[in-house]
């Protein structure tokens, strides 16, 4: 059986949203994806990403069950979308990238939501919209802004081990 909750399947998804985003619209010639952690943002990533951006951080993992013992793997995730902006005192800038930055997350929050009801994308079949959430981050000795969005999407996790992973005892 195929294992929908690696973090390369995650990776995967969150970059094809990436590429699929008008505003992002990344592609291997100009990135606007990457792989980062929230410290990355307060040292500097100016030099490193094209603006706006969608950085996928890493995850943290809990295995849950329900009432009918049913299991799942919980991603706790999140991502930041990142847009720069030029002068210290320039409110109206600073505020056009914390609501661009808004309007594509939420977006991708949409289409996360959305894709939950395709049957071919797994890796965040049993999303709930109300364990989303978002905080607006700010660097500004850096000058960019972005908001950071965390939520939980659960894939099943099967019991039985793989016997291909075992030595027999017997051997």
């Amino acid at each position: 059986m195929e294992n929908f909750s690696t973090p390369k399947a995650f990776g995967d998804y969150m970059q094809r949203l990436a590429s699929l985003h008008v505003s992002l619209a990344h592609t291997p010639e100009e990135p606007h994806y990457f792989r980062g952690e929230l410290e990355e943002f307060y040292t500097g990533l100016r030099d490193r990403v094209n603006f706006p951006a969608l950085i996928q951080e890493g995850s943290e993992i809990r295995f849950t069950s329900d009432q009918a013992r049913n299991s799942f793997k919980e991603r706790d995730s999140s991502f930041m979308i990142v847009q720069g902006y030029e002068c210290d005192n320039d409110y109206d800038a600073i505020y056009a990238a914390f609501d661009l930055c808004e309007k594509i997350g939420d977006e991708i929050i949409r289409r996360i939501n959305a894709d939950k009801y395709d049957p071919a994308c797994m890796v965040v079949k049993d999303f709930l919209i109300e364990d989303a959430s978002a905080v607006q981050i700010q660097n500004v000795r850096e000058r960019y802004v972005g908001v950071r969005y965390t939520f939980s999407p659960k894939t099943p996790f099967w019991h039985e081990p793989d016997k291909n992973m075992w030595k027999d005892e017997r051997d």
